[in-house]
C-alpha cells in the first residue's frame, strides 16, 4: 500500500523544468503538422535527448508508479510503469478519454468529428465504421491485393538520392489511391488543403480552421463516387449514421497514413542503409518473395519489424495523454479525480534501458522472433480499445512499398551518420535524412 493517499508530486521548479524541455519543444516543433527550421533546431540541441534525460530523472525519483508533475499551468499525473499503462489504456475511453483539453483544441482545427475525440455513443458508432472499412483485427485486407499493386506503382517513382520530402510525396500519391481511387491520384490540392489545416492545428484554435468544409465537401465527392477497389467502395456496407460523419472520419486516415506513414518508412530506410548486418537479414528474407503478392508480403515479418522498430526507436508522436471523465481509484487504492490529464511519454517508455535491453539498438527481430508486439510500453498504435483501427493496414502498407523499393535498389544513409556499434540518438531530424538508392 502507498505511504500516502495521494500521488507523489514533483516540484514546482520540476514542472517549469518539464514544461520548457518536454512540452514547449514538442509544440514548437508542431504538434500535428511539423515545422522544418525548429525541428532542425531541435536536432541540433538534441532536445529529444534532454527531455528523455529530465523525464528518467523524475522517474528514478518519484516512480516507479504515477505522480504528478505540473505541465504550464495543468497539473498533470505522469504514467511510466507497464502495469499502470495497461491500467490507463485498457480504459480508455472511459473513464480514460482521449479528448484532454490541448489535443482537442488542436485536432478541431482539421477534424472535429475524428473518432479519438468522441466519447460514449458516438465514440461505439465511429469506431465500429473505422473497424469495419479498415477490417480491424484481419490478418490481410481484402483489398490487400490493390494496396499492394499501388505500392510497388508508387514506389517505381523513387530513385537517386531521397529523403522524407520524395517518399513523403510519393506516398500522399498512394495515400490518395489507396482511401479514394484512382480518381484522386493527382489530387494534391486536397492533400495541400489538409497540410494546412494540420498547421492550423499547431495553434490550437479550439474549432475548425477556415478550408475545413471545403476539405469535406471534397471528400464527400469521393465517398459518394466509391471508386471500385478503394476504401471509400467499403463505407456503403459499413455501419454508419449520420451521426458517424463519414468524411470526417476519413481525414484521420489521410494524415495517419499519408504524414506519419513515411516519416517511419524515411526513417526504417536510414535504419536499413547504415546497419549492414540487418539490410542482410532483410534481403534474405525477400529472397525469392513474389512482392506484388498481397499473402507474401504480409508474411515478411522481419521487413515488418524494421518497420515497428523505427516507430519504437523515433515515435512521431512523442507524448500522448488521456483526461478522466470520472474519479477513478487505481489498483493501489489511490484516487485520480475527475478532469485530471493522464500523460504518458513513448520518448521515454520506448528507451527505457531499465525495462528494455535493446532499448538504444536497432533490433527488428525482437518483433518478429520475440515479444516487443506484446509490450503496451510500445505504443505507436496505442493498445487497448482504442488501439489504432488500422495498424495492421499500415504495417502492410509500408511492407508493400518497402519491399518493392528495396527489390530493385540497395539502400546507403547519406546523412546524418548512424553507427550501428553505438547507441543510436534519441532524436533523428526528419528532414535531415537523405538515402541513396544503388539499382
Amino acid at each position: 500500500m502507498p505511504e500516502s493517499n495521494d500521488f507523489p508530486r514533483a516540484s514546482i521548479i520540476e514542472g517549469v523544468r518539464f514544461t520548457a524541455q518536454v512540452g514547449v519543444p514538442n509544440v514548437i516543433q508542431g504538434l500535428f503538422k511539423k515545422r522544418e527550421l525548429p525541428t532542425k533546431v531541435a536536432g541540433v540541441a538534441r532536445a529529444d535527448l534532454f527531455g528523455f534525460m529530465l523525464i528518467q530523472g523524475l522517474v528514478r525519483k518519484y516512480g516507479p508508479g504515477p505522480f504528478y508533475v505540473r505541465v504550464a499551468t495543468d497539473e498533470t499525473l505522469f504514467v511510466s510503469d507497464p502495469a499502470d499503462i495497461v491500467f490507463v489504456l485498457g480504459g480508455s475511453p472511459e473513464p480514460f478519454a482521449s479528448d484532454p483539453p490541448a489535443k482537442k483544441a488542436g485536432m478541431s482545427a482539421f477534424q472535429p468529428d475524428a473518432l479519438t475525440l468522441s466519447r460514449d455513443d458516438l465514440w461505439h458508432n465511429r469506431r465500429a465504421f473505422a473497424e469495419s472499412v479498415l477490417q480491424t483485427g484481419k490478418p490481410l485486407h481484402s483489398l490487400g491485393s490493390r494496396m499492394a499493386e499501388v505500392a510497388g506503382e508508387e514506389a517505381a517513382g523513387l530513385s537517386g538520392e531521397i529523403g522524407y520530402d520524395e517518399l513523403n510525396t510519393g506516398f500522399q500519391r498512394l495515400t490518395r489511391r489507396v482511401v479514394f481511387g484512382d480518381a484522386a491520384a493527382d489530387d494534391t490540392g486536397l492533400t495541400a488543403l489538409l497540410g494546412t489545416l494540420m498547421s492550423a492545428g499547431n495553434r490550437t484554435p479550439g474549432k475548425a480552421a477556415k478550408g475545413y468544409d471545403e476539405l469535406i465537401e471534397r471528400i464527400a465527392a469521393y465517398v459518394d463516387a466509391a471508386e471500385k477497389g478503394s476504401l471509400v467502395s467499403l463505407v456503403a456496407k459499413a455501419p454508419h449514421d449520420d451521426a458517424t460523419a463519414v468524411p470526417g472520419q476519413l481525414i484521420h486516415w489521410l494524415f495517419a497514413m499519408g504524414d506519419t506513414l513515411p516519416a517511419n518508412l524515411t526513417r526504417a530506410l536510414a535504419l536499413i542503409g547504415s546497419h549492414p548486418e540487418q539490410r542482410r537479414e532483410v534481403y534474405a528474407e525477400l529472397e525469392g518473395v513474389d512482392v506484388g503478392a498481397a499473402r507474401s508480403i504480409a508474411k515478411l515479418d522481419h521487413l515488418g519489424g524494421v518497420i515497428q522498430e523505427a516507430m519504437r526507436l523515433w515515435p512521431t508522436t512523442p507524448m500522448f495523454g488521456r483526461v478522466a471523465t470520472s474519479d477513478i481509484t487505481f489498483p493501489d487504492g489511490r484516487v485520480l479525480p475527475a478532469g485530471t490529464q493522464v500523460l504518458m511519454s513513448n520518448l521515454f517508455n520506448h528507451r527505457d534501458s531499465a525495462r528494455i535491453p535493446y532499448a538504444d539498438r536497432f533490433a527488428p527481430g525482437e518483433w518478429s522472433r520475440g515479444d516487443a508486439g506484446q509490450s503496451w510500453s510500445f505504443n505507436f498504435f496505442s493498445h487497448g480499445p482504442q488501439g489504432c483501427p488500422g495498424a495492421a493496414m499500415s504495417v502492410f502498407l509500408g511492407q508493400a512499398f518497402l519491399a518493392a523499393l528495396l527489390r530493385r535498389a540497395t539502400p546507403e544513409l547519406i546523412s546524418p551518420s548512424l553507427n550501428p556499434s553505438k547507441p543510436l540518438p534519441h532524436g533523428l531530424d526528419l528532414f535531415a535524412i537523405r538515402i541513396g538508392l544503388t539499382a
